[in-house]
C-alpha cells in the first residue's frame, strides 16, 4: 500500500465531460477538474467564483427583450441597446439607464417593426453608425448616434442597393387556364399587366415555370408551361415575370457619364416603375429617370457606352433591387475592408455584396476598377444559405452548411475583379452571432451543441476547430448566445438554450480553453460585453421569478474593482449595495427580490440568517451603513480522481485512504472541503462582527478514512466572500488489492 502525493496545478482544461472519465491517458487530465461549477478559470491556471449579477433594472417589456445589442463608439461612449419588440429601444452605459429627463427613460426606434425571432438579428457598426439586419421581412435600417439621449434611425439610404436580372412582381392576381400543357392561357386582374416585349420571358410560380409565347392584351397572355404549376391561381406577390423584355433597345448617345439620354424600344415594354431601375447595354450602364412611354424612357449614363448600336433582346439586360419585399432583405451584413458588405435573402442565400470602397451605401454595377461594387454567388454543390459575415484575417462567409474564405490576390484586397471564393470547412453555422476572440473568431456549429474556432493558417486559408469537445457536455441543450470579455480576464460567456451560464476562459496563447458550468436563480437568456473605462462589462437579459411570476432583468457581471483587489467582494447574484448614514437596519429597494431567500452582507460581515424579502424589505439585528442583498450562489471544484502509479498498475477503481489535503488559496475570506468549513480567523475579543481576514497561503484538511474507487474532493464557497483556488496537494494511500 503505497503512500503518494499528487498536486494539481491549474485547470486549463475546465470541467470535463463525463464521455473523458476513462481518460486518464490525456495531458488535459490532471489539469482538469469533474466538475467547475459557477467558476472562472485564470488565464494564470487557478480558479475564482464567477462574478455575480448585478441588478440595474427591469426591461422595458413585461416579456423580456428581444435582443441586447452592444454599441461601441470609444471607451468613453459604448452602449447596450435593449431591443423591445417593435425595434423600440432602450440604452444602457455605465450601468445606467439613460434617460430623456429625469425618471423618464430615453427610447427610440432602433430597427424599424423589428419583433421577428430575434435569432435572425444581426448587426455592425461603423463610428457613430450601426446596421441592421433581420433577414427576409425586413429591410436593412440605420442607426446614428447623436447624443446619450438623441438617436437617429431610418432606412439604409442605398444609392443605389444592389441590383440584377430579377424581374418583376406585377400588382395584380394571375389566373391560369391549366397547371400543365401548351398554349394555356394566363389571365391577370389588372390592366396593363403584360406588354408586348413580354413575349420570350418566363412567368415564375412556385416551383412551375411558364413560357410566354403570345401576347393577346394587358390582362392576357398565352404560354407553354414547362415545369407544372402547384396551383392555376396566384394572388400579387406570389408570382414573377422573369427576364428582360425581348425588344430591340437603341440608346440616343453613349457619353459622356452624368448626360441624360433616352431609351427606345422596338416593341412595347417599358412600365412605369421602371424608373429607378437600370439598364445595362452595349457595355455601359443607365439608370432610369423618366417613363414617357411603353416604348422610350430616358436615363443618366453612370458608365459609359461603347457605342449606340440597336441591342437586340438579350443582348441587353434589365436591373431591378435584388433587395425587395418580395424577394427578401439580407440576413447577414459586415464591414470589411472599408466597405459594406450584404449576404443572403431569400432568393440568394449564397450571394454577397460589397459596396464601393469607402462609400459604403453606393453599390452601383457594372464598375471593374479596385474601388467599384461587388456581387458574387459562392458555388457549392449544395444549398448553404449563407448565416453570418466575419472578417478574420480574411472575409469568411459562415452558411448553413459550409465556411468559406473571400480574398483577393496575394497582392491586393477583394476588388470586383480580384475576388477568391474557398470553401474552408464543412460544419455549418448555427444562427448564434459568432464573436471575435483575440486573433480568432468563435462560432457555433450547425445544430448549436459545438462551438468552432477559426484560425487563419497562412495564404492556405483558415483552419476550424473544435474547443468544446473536452467540454460537451455543458453545451448539450445548445447555445442561445455568446459575448467575449476581453479584460479584466479573457472569458467567452455563453447563454444556453435552457437558461444556463457558461464560462469559457480562452486564452489560445497560453492553450488554455477552459470551460466551468454555471446557473443563477433564474434563466440567462442575452448577452452583450462593452467597454467601461479599464475592463470590459458583460450585461444580461435574466428571466427571474419574483413574487411567483416571471420578471426580466437587465443584470451585469460585475466583478468589483478586480483590476486593484483581485478578488470579488460581494458573490450574490441580482444583488444591489446601499450606503446608509447613519446605519439603519430596515433595508428597503428590495421589490426585485420580493418573497426571495436572499444572504446579505452588512459592514463586510456576512450576516446569518435566514432573510426572506417581504414588501421589498428586509430587517436587519443590528444597524449597518453598508449593505449588500442578493441571491446566494455556490462555486464548487470537484476534483478529478487521482491517477498515479501504484507499482502494479493504476491507482483508478482502488481503495484510497486521503491522508491530508492542502489547498492553495488566493486572496480568499471563507470556503470549505468535503462539507467542512476551514478556519481563515483565530477567534479573539471583537472579531466576529469584523470580516474574515483575507487570506494567501496553504490551508491544511485532515483526511477522511477509506473509499473505494475516486476518493472525492470537493472545495466550495458558499459564502458571499471572495475564494480563489491555485492548486491542491494530496497525501493518500492506495490499496491496490
Amino acid at each position: 500500500m503505497p503512500k503518494l502525493q499528487t498536486i494539481t496545478t491549474n485547470f486549463t482544461a475546465g470541467e470535463f465531460a463525463p464521455r473523458l472519465r476513462a481518460r486518464v491517458d490525456l495531458d488535459k487530465y490532471n489539469a482538469s477538474a469533474e466538475e467547475l461549477r459557477n467558476c472562472v478559470v485564470l488565464r494564470q491556471g487557478g480558479v475564482t467564483i464567477r462574478p455575480p449579477f448585478k441588478f440595474l433594472g427591469e426591461t422595458r417589456s413585461a416579456l423580456g427583450a428581444i435582443a441586447l445589442v452592444p454599441f461601441v463608439f470609444s471607451r468613453e461612449d459604448a452602449y447596450v441597446i435593449e431591443m423591445s419588440g417593435g425595434g423600440l429601444s432602450r440604452f444602457w452605459k455605465n450601468g445606467q439607464l439613460i434617460e430623456s429627463s429625469p425618471g423618464v427613460p430615453y427610447e427610440a426606434l432602433t430597427f424599424g417593426g423589428f419583433g421577428g425571432p430575434s435569432e435572425r438579428l444581426d448587426y455592425a457598426s461603423q463610428g457613430d453608425t450601426m446596421i441592421f439586419v433581420g433577414g427576409t421581412f425586413y429591410r436593412p435600417w440605420r442607426l446614428r448616434r447623436f447624443a446619450d439621449n438623441d438617436w437617429r434611425n431610418d432606412p439604409v439610404p442605398l444609392n443605389p442597393g444592389p441590383m440584377a436580372e430579377n424581374g418583376l412582381y406585377p400588382v395584380s392576381n394571375i389566373t391560369f387556364s391549366a397547371a400543365t400543357g401548351s398554349g394555356v392561357t394566363a389571365t391577370a386582374s389588372a390592366a396593363g399587366t403584360f406588354r408586348p416585349a413580354d413575349v420570350g420571358r418566363t412567368i415564375s410560380l412556385g416551383g412551375g415555370l411558364a413560357t410566354i409565347k403570345g401576347y393577346t392584351s394587358g390582362t392576357m397572355v398565352t404560354v407553354d408551361i414547362t415545369s407544372a404549376l402547384p396551383a392555376v391561381f396566384a394572388g400579387s406577390g406570389d408570382w414573377r415575370i422573369n427576364g428582360t423584355p425581348q425588344a430591340t433597345l437603341t440608346p440616343s448617345a453613349a457619353s459622356p457619364i452624368g448626360a441624360t439620354i433616352t431609351m427606345t424600344l422596338g416593341t412595347a415594354g417599358w412600365r412605369p416603375e421602371d424608373v429607378g431601375n437600370w439598364v445595362q447595354v452595349n457595355g455601359g450602364y443607365v439608370k432610369i429617370t423618366v417613363y414617357t412611354s411603353e416604348t422610350v424612357v430616358s436615363g443618366v449614363i453612370t458608365k459609359e457606352l461603347v457605342g449606340i448600336t440597336a441591342a437586340p433582346a438579350d443582348a441587353w439586360v434589365l436591373l431591378t433591387p435584388v433587395f425587395n419585399a418580395n424577394d427578401g432583405y439580407p440576413q447577414a451584413v459586415t464591414f470589411y475592408q472599408g466597405r459594406l458588405w450584404f449576404a443572403s435573402t431569400r432568393r440568394y442565400p449564397q450571394s454577397i455584396w460589397g459596396s464601393k470602397s469607402g462609400l459604403f451605401f453606393d453599390f452601383t454595377p457594372g464598375g471593374v476598377d479596385d474601388g467599384d461594387a461587388i456581387y458574387k454567388t459562392i458555388d457549392s454543390d449544395d444549398q448553404s444559405p449563407i448565416e453570418y459575415l466575419r472578417g478574420v484575417r480574411n472575409l469568411g462567409a459562415f452558411s448553413l452548411g459550409r465556411e468559406f474564405e473571400i480574398r483577393g490576390s496575394l497582392d491586393k484586397p477583394i476588388t470586383p475583379t480580384s475576388t477568391d471564393i474557398t470553401p474552408q470547412s464543412r460544419f455549418g453555422c448555427e444562427r448564434v452571432r459568432p464573436e471575435n476572440a483575440a486573433t480568432e473568431l468563435l462560432f457555433v456549429q450547425r445544430a448549436g451543441k459545438v462551438i468552432r474556432a477559426i484560425t487563419q493558417e497562412g495564404p492556405e486559408g483558415f483552419i476550424s476547430r473544435d474547443i468544446s469537445v473536452f467540454s460537451d457536455h455543458l453545451l448539450r441543450q445548445g447555445v442561445r448566445c455568446m459575448s467575449f470579455q476581453q479584460s479584466p480576464e479573457q472569458v467567452l460567456w455563453i447563454a444556453t438554450t435552457d437558461g444556463k451560464l457558461v464560462a469559457v476562459t480562452y486564452n489560445p496563447e497560453q492553450n488554455t480553453v477552459a470551460f466551468c458550468s454555471g446557473e443563477t436563480d433564474g434563466s440567462v437568456e442575452w448577452l452583450a460585453t462593452i467597454p467601461e473605462g479599464d475592463v470590459d462589462t458583460t450585461y444580461a437579459q435574466v428571466r427571474r421569478t419574483v413574487g411567483g411570476v416571471d420578471v426580466w432583468h437587465i443584470e451585469k457581471l460585475d466583478w468589483g474593482d478586480w483590476l486593484n483587489t483581485e478578488r470579488i467582494e460581494s458573490p450574490h447574484d441580482s444583488f444591489i449595495n446601499q450606503t446608509f448614514s447613519p446605519a439603519e437596519t430596515v433595508i428597503a429597494n428590495l421589490d426585485h427580490l420580493e418573497g426571495k431567500t436572499v444572504s446579505v452582507k452588512a459592514d463586510g460581515v456576512k450576516l446569518p440568517g435566514p432573510f426572506v424579502v417581504t414588501g421589498g424589505e428586509i430587517t436587519l439585528p443590528t444597524p449597518a451603513s453598508e449593505v449588500s442583498v442578493g441571491l446566494p450562489y455556490t462555486a464548487r471544484i470537484k476534483i478529478q480522481p487521482p491517477e498515479v502509479g501504484t507499482g502494479t498498475g493504476t491507482s483508478q477503481g482502488q481503495a484510497v485512504s486521503t491522508h491530508i489535503t492542502k489547498v492553495r488559496f488566493y486572496k480568499t475570506q471563507a470556503a470549505n472541503v468535503n462539507g467542512e468549513d476551514i478556519p481563515f480567523r483565530q477567534l479573539d475579543t471583537n472579531v466576529l462582527d469584523t470580516p474574515p481576514p483575507v487570506f494567501t497561503g496553504i490551508k491544511r484538511v485532515q483526511g477522511l478514512g477509506w473509499r473505494d474507487g475516486e476518493d472525492p474532493l470537493i472545495i466550495e464557497q458558499r459564502e458571499p466572500y471572495p475564494w480563489t483556488v491555485l492548486g491542491i496537494i494530496r497525501e493518500f494511500t492506495v490499496n491496490p488489492g
